[in-house]
């Protein structure tokens, strides 16, 4: 009986099988006898067509030619542009505003973008205008807006599947719009954008109904090509019958009566069509980290064009980032696969799983250390006061690691029906490995949000254990190597510009053989004076380099005898060398920094490069290169980053057993001076373009820093690198109690940090038994 009941149960498993097998191969011939373009078997274009949400079954074939592609017929088709983005601009800002845009996010689009200004508009740079006959420049501007939607639905209707209006001082994320439009059926009327009602004090006085609204024209407005069709042919009614000044509310009045639909309705849209409130005139200096702006489509406003360029700056480079990042596991992938095949491949340590751990020291001294942070501050054993506050680098770091952390913890959220929000950093650690790259530890507040089931909202902390790889290094040739070579890369460059776009005149011109203009304040320290003339003459005036050297000679505090023996110094060069490479300029009045550099570069022309020193420095001739190299016109401003001394009678405590080496750039014997600003190199024309130096500051200090900030804030670029040909010699730091309170405090904080390192103060300290022993009870 048992026997029976198997066999009847595999019978059965049999006849179900062999059933499945006919009805599939039965299905098959069934698709491809009567559907052959079958989304399931289409690789031909006419069947992808069928998938292609762009395509549109009304679309007349102009051309009906066929081809034959593995035994495919193939039936060529013109198909329907994707986005057209019709700019409303005035001309005044066409040369500006229009430019920015159509050079930054424009390129970006899938589609067409055309700027419509009034009639007679006219730009000297290539860009796509529409000028509107018989429109003006007039605000508000409605019969703008109107004429530029019917030049629209003329022109485009048949030619595109989506249309947007929008303002010149917008920015719009291209692939971001093309995404989300692209999940929506644009042969439905639809009319999106960030929803309006009018401001407070325009409630009731729109003549819009209860439930009626528009679309924010600031933030973009986007039709389906239906809804253009709709609204086409009653465009002339529409701003005939105005009832209010706003062009935005007006659209939405012809939209809602001849498409009968209103703007989108929905919450999430003021996400995707961002306004800035917290920020004047729409600059985006600050948030653009923020998740809601990283969320953006359209960004507005943009008054400014240089943040358009700025803008579009950051979000390339967060393009590269990811690049680099899918590259990273690409590595990793290749990597994980060797080994499961065991090929004995080459080590790739670009294909290392990330870690925080990825190196490990083989003895104490390679111990890398970690400094601790919080949201406000950082401690560091790397710097001489252990504990800062966070500056903008770091803040810039810390919230894009934030970022790219809560973008991984929230990959899945809509699958997983939660996500979970940032809320603070509580503490953390950093390291920065050289071979392989930063690591970073974060305690991290969050709040965990719970939306399917049961709604639910919980702090949480969490710790993240981060780490980011190094790249590739990359190595770039300096153009000024082989002139013939890169003769055709250089066309766009700026020194090319700069030569009159003149093939000829970069070929005969030399960077290296740039004269340097040397600006030199002095008031006294002959002793100082003579040494650093004879560098000069080592550097430049015997190996006939071309520079030239100006003076500035405050005599007023000096002795006669200090003047003599000065004047003395510069005439024996003078007579050496020629009065053309050496000029003494003797200037009024007590001795400042700013009013000496301002007279010396009076005396050079605006295309001649500036060297602004102190005669406490000590040079080398590959110093001079780097300065040529590094300092572009109307470009790039040069500010090295000198090694300053210690005060040797504390380093070397016995000066008769001291070895105290000019170019010694240990941690005993000096410093980088990455917060000195007074040594600079720039042309004397970008010194003019930024206002130049304040003549009205005085005494000691201040003036570079004061520069330093004018040019922050221009279009011109910083450069900072240490210079190892530069060295700022001892000297006593005297601070007259009679300077401004600011800079008698600088003054003082310069005078304390070139006595000796930390180390060795601490230890100074450790000796002195009097201090440590001290008995604070009777005082210090």
């Amino acid at each position: 009986m048992a026997k029976t009941k198997h066999k009847h149960s595999m019978n059965f498993v049999a006849g179900a099988v062999f059933g499945l097998c006919f009805g599939f191969l039965i299905s098959t011939w069934c698709r491809n006898k009567f559907i052959p373009c079958s989304p399931t078997f289409s690789k031909s274009r006419c069947c992808l067509e069928s998938l292609n949400p762009t395509s549109n079954s009304n679309d007349v074939a102009i051309n009906n030619e066929k081809s034959f592609e593995n035994n495919v017929i193939i039936e060529e088709k013109d198909e329907k542009g994707f986005l057209f983005i019709g700019i409303m601009t005035a001309k005044k800002y066409l040369d500006t505003r229009a430019v920015a845009a159509y050079q930054t996010w424009a390129r970006g689009v899938n589609g067409k973008v055309v700027f419509f200004s009034s009639e007679g508009s006219t730009s000297k740079y290539d860009i796509p205008i529409v000028s509107l006959a018989n429109v003006d420049d007039s605000y508000p501007p409605q019969k703008k807006s109107f004429s530029m939607l019917k030049y629209m639905s003329d022109h485009y209707i048949n030619k595109y599947e989506w249309f947007m209006r929008a303002d010149d001082d917008i920015f719009i994320k291209g692939d971001k719009l093309e995404r989300f439009l692209r999940s929506i059926n644009s042969s439905k009327p639809q009319y999106i954008g960030q929803a309006g009602v009018g401001m407070k004090d325009e409630i009731g006085l729109l003549s819009l109904g209860s439930t009626d609204n528009y679309c924010m024209g600031g933030t973009g407005m986007v039709f389906s090509h239906e809804t253009l069709r709709l609204i086409a042919p009653h465009l002339k009614y529409c701003v005939n019958n105005l009832y209010t000044n706003h062009e935005d509310v007006e659209i939405g009045r012809c939209v809602q009566k001849f498409a009968g639909i209103p703007c989108t309705w929905s919450f999430e849209m003021q996400k995707y069509f961002y306004q800035n409130f917290k920020e004047y005139k729409g600059s985006f200096t600050d948030t653009l980290q923020e998740k809601e702006v990283q969320k953006a489509v359209t960004m507005h406003p943009v008054k400014d064009p240089t943040h358009q360029y700025r803008i579009n700056n950051h979000f390339s480079a967060a393009k590269i980032q990811k690049l680099r990042e899918q590259e990273l596991e690409l590595h990793r992938a290749i990597s994980e696969m060797n080994q499961v095949l065991n090929e004995n491949t080459q080590f790739d340590k670009y294909g290392l799983k990330p870690s925080v751990n990825s190196f490990v020291p083989s003895k104490p001294s390679e111990v890398i250390g970690w400094e601790f942070m919080t949201s406000t501050s950082v401690s560091s054993h790397l710097n001489v006061n252990p504990r800062k506050g966070l500056n903008s680098y770091r803040k810039d770091t810390l919230n894009n690691v934030v970022s790219e952390t809560m973008d991984i913890i929230n990959r899945h959220s809509r699958q997983r029906g939660r996500s979970i929000d940032f809320k603070d950093v509580l503490y953390g650690y950093s390291t920065v490995d050289p071979l392989n790259g930063p690591s970073y530890i974060y305690d991290i507040l969050l709040t965990y949000r719970k939306h399917k089931g049961h709604n639910m909202n919980v702090p949480v902390r969490r710790h993240a254990y981060l780490h980011q790889s190094f790249l590739k290094t990359q190595f770039i040739e300096s153009p000024f190597t082989d002139k013939e070579e890169h003769s055709n890369s250089l066309v766009n460059s700026q020194v090319f510009q700069q030569l009159g776009g003149n093939l000829e005149n970069y070929h005969a011109f030399d960077i290296h053989q740039e004269t340097i203009h040397f600006i030199l304040p002095l008031a006294g320290k002959v002793q100082e004076f003579e040494r650093f003339m004879k560098v000069f003459e080592t550097i430049c005036l015997s190996r006939k380099d071309n520079s030239q050297m100006h003076i500035v000679l405050f005599t007023k505090n000096s002795s006669p005898e200090e003047i003599e023996n000065i004047l003395s110094i510069a005439g024996k060069y003078q007579k050496l060398y020629g009065s053309h490479l050496i000029e003494v300029i003797e200037a009024d009045g007590d001795f400042a920094r700013a009013k000496a550099l301002d007279l010396g570069a009076k005396q050079c022309s605006m295309d001649d490069l500036l060297f602004c020193v102190d005669v406490d420095i000590i040079l080398t001739k590959d110093a001079l290169t780097r300065i040529r190299l590094n300092t572009i016109q109307s470009v790039q401003i040069y500010y090295p980053i000198v090694f300053s001394q210690y005060d040797p009678a504390i380093v070397c405590g016995n000066m008769s057993r001291c070895k105290f080496e000019t170019f010694n750039f240990s941690t005993w014997t000096g410093y980088w001076r990455q917060f000195g600003y007074g040594i600079a190199a720039m042309y004397r024309s970008d010194l003019e373009k930024v206002g130049g130096y304040d003549t009205s500051i005085q005494g000691w200090g201040k003036e570079d820093v004061d520069l330093f900030e004018k040019f922050v804030t221009s279009n011109l670029t910083i450069f900072r690198a240490v210079d190892t040909g530069m060295i700022h010699a001892f000297h006593p730091v005297i601070c007259s109690p009679d300077l401004n309170p600011s800079q008698f405090q600088m003054c003082l904080g310069t005078k304390a940090t070139v006595l000796a390192s930390q180390n060795q103060l601490a230890e100074m300290v450790m000796n002195m038994t009097e201090i440590l022993n001290r008995n604070l009870e009777n005082g210090p």
